[in-house]
């Protein structure tokens, strides 16, 4: 088997994560796998195409991403096509092509290929902002092209069953007249990337800005409460903060201001200086945080490294997850994989990531309040702590028990066979096939 990736920006986003992994599914499988792309930047991008673990080639990317500062979406959609064109022309022979976010060279490449397009989201419910004539004008047609040209895909696949559900709402045409719903397949993460050594509060040490204020704290005294997510407001991160703040006076009232002084929080995420409303929602976080007075117990990093991120999901006790209705969200199952018990908003794909009172919490409310009394319930219990402050072997083992039977790479990779062999009328070559043949 030999599948090629057709991706628009291979960045360090969860959708990029997402192809990755479903690469790595396949490289398991015996495939050979490519990815080409007209956006890479070595210095934001993922390890396994860095390292050259997956061969990466870019093409397309002369075409500008923007035209006199609009039209992103217009010139997105021309560079994933020239990169198309190149893949048809020079690329090579490939067996399946698979395509995510933008379905536009889908029939293009049924010139040559078998295809598969994987829905992270539709794409029009993602452009909420349509006030003009002109914008709605352009949208009607990029949206249209959306739907007209996921057609063309031998197979569509979605990434949870709340998108599934959005689907079937929102592509009419294609819900009625394709031969079968999409397959749902998971998101997936390897577990040996996230079992590299063995982590303890001391390498919070090693994280760029919380050093200093941390050199002088007992660290298996601490607690640790974690946000990863990009500074945006869609991201509800600001509720993280209100949750935390409200249940440090919680502690400060019932217990001791000293008690509160272990906690810390740290919000870390993808920030893009260039972009308002990344510089808004950080802002407003700022703001909050220097009119608290915990402020030295909470810590706002940007665009942390893989190693420094690796190191907060392990040494979290808590990973709060903020976003409503997100089309799946990888955050919490990583957090879960790396011993982090999940409060997430009860919605979209933590309904279907997370257990409720097994591996997390799930709230379907946004009331801070709420919110810290859940944080109460699980740091109010010591034995939930082992000696060095890290959340004891029985939750770490159920919550990795739980991500490996559902969302591993193997899971993705079995998925992955399951779509070939049955929906694609492809067959898996086996070690004996390869050696007769």
């Amino acid at each position: 088997m030999r599948v090629a990736f057709l991706h628009p920006n291979m960045g360090i986003g969860g959708a990029e994560q997402l192809v990755v992994n479903l690469a790595m599914s396949c490289k398991k499988l015996g495939w050979y796998v490519k990815i080409f792309t007209p956006a890479y930047d070595p210095s934001r991008a993922l390890e396994q195409v860095k390292n050259g673990t997956i061969d990466l080639e870019v093409r397309g990317s002369f075409f500008p991403k923007k035209l006199f500062g609009k039209f992103h979406a217009f010139c997105e959609y021309i560079r994933m096509t020239l990169a198309a064109i190149y893949l048809i022309l020079f690329g090579g022979d490939y067996d399946l092509v698979i395509v995510d976010q933008i379905p536009l060279p889908l029939p293009l490449l049924n010139i040559r290929f078998k295809t598969f397009f994987y829905c992270h989201y539709p794409d029009k419910l993602l452009c909420t902002q349509r006030a003009s004539l002109l914008k709605k004008i352009y949208r009607f047609f990029i949206d249209s092209i959306e739907e007209i040209t996921m057609w063309f895909a031998h197979e569509i696949a979605v990434n949870s069953r709340y998108t599934l559900g959005i689907y079937r709402n929102n592509f009419k045409i294609l819900s009625k007249f394709r031969r079968h719903l999409p397959q749902v397949i998971y998101p997936c993460i390897d577990p040996a990337d996230y079992q590299k050594s063995n982590f303890a509060k001391v390498q919070l040490l090693q994280i760029n800005g919380i050093a200093e204020s941390m050199k002088d704290k007992d660290l298996n005294a601490v607690r640790v409460m974690a946000s990863l997510n990009r500074f945006e407001h869609k991201k509800n991160v600001v509720l993280a903060l209100k949750a935390y703040l409200k249940f440090m006076d919680f502690l400060k009232n019932k217990k001791s201001n000293a008690e509160a002084e272990k906690h810390i929080l740290i919000i870390a995420g993808g920030y893009d200086n260039e972009v308002p409303e990344c510089r808004e929602s950080l802002e407003q976080l700022q703001a909050l945080v220097q009119s608290s007075e915990w402020s030295k117990n909470i810590f706002m990093l940007k665009n942390i490294s893989g190693e420094e991120r690796a190191i907060l999901l392990n040494t979290a006790n808590v990973m709060m997850y903020t976003p409503k209705n997100e089309h799946f969200g990888i955050v919490p199952v990583e957090g879960m994989l790396s011993g982090a018990m999940v409060i997430c908003h009860k919605s979209g794909g933590p309904l279907e990531s997370v257990k409720d009172g097994v591996t997390g919490y799930l709230l379907d409310n946004e009331d801070e309040e709420k919110w810290a009394e859940k944080l109460m319930i699980f740091f109010d219990d010591k034995s939930n702590f082992d000696e060095q402050g890290m959340n004891n072997r029985i939750i770490k083992e159920r919550l990795k028990k739980h991500v490996v039977d559902n969302f591993s790479v193997d899971k993705m990779m079995r998925d992955m066979k399951e779509l070939w062999e049955n929906r694609l009328g492809g067959k898996v070559v086996g070690e004996s096939e390869t050696k007769k043949d």
